[in-house]
């Protein structure tokens, strides 16, 4: 048997050993966690994700059906407001530019079909070629009480956008 001061040191050799492998192994799991979430951080995205809020129009149309020359009212909730519109109700005899080139309205001198008496009336205009705030001024210049403008040639028909045209 060893004497007890020989013993002792051997004991604590062992110890500091243990807690020397101890230190290191956590020093290798941290520098590994470290490494890990910096690359997780890198790929991260951090752009900010935009809320999809809407304004529903609900759409009343009547019209003389040309079969049967009966007056015919259909509703839907098929329409949203646009990002940047004033959010009230419209009315009027729905109108579309007076030329089909024109169909578009991109041309501030677009003229629409209003018949006289109208009184009240909406633009309907097909989407393309030109940023909606340009369709949306061409029409009020006009005195147009609204815009509507429809997809043309979408792959899906019913799809609906909120369209953003800030400034007036």
């Amino acid at each position: 048997m060893l004497p007890l001061h020989e013993r002792s040191f051997r004991s604590r050799k062992t110890t500091m050993e243990t807690e020397g492998q101890h230190r290191k192994s956590i020093l290798a799991l941290s520098t590994w966690l470290l490494s890990f979430c910096f690359v997780h951080l890198l790929c991260l995205d951090f752009t900010v994700a935009e809320r999809e809020e809407w304004y529903t129009a609900f759409v009343n149309i009547t019209y003389v059906d040309p079969a049967t020359s009966e007056l015919r009212t259909e509703k839907t909730e098929c329409g949203r407001y646009g990002e940047h519109s004033p959010k009230r109700d419209a009315k009027g005899v729905l109108v579309l530019p007076a030329a089909p080139l024109d169909r578009q309205a991109c041309d501030p001198n677009t003229r629409f079909a209003v018949p006289a008496q109208a009184g009240a009336w909406v633009a309907l205009i097909a989407r393309g070629n030109c940023t909606y705030k340009d369709k949306i001024r061409h029409a009020a210049a006009h005195n147009a009480s609204a815009v509507v403008i429809f997809n043309v040639g979408s792959t899906n028909t019913n799809d609906t956008i909120t369209m953003p045209h800030p400034g007036r």
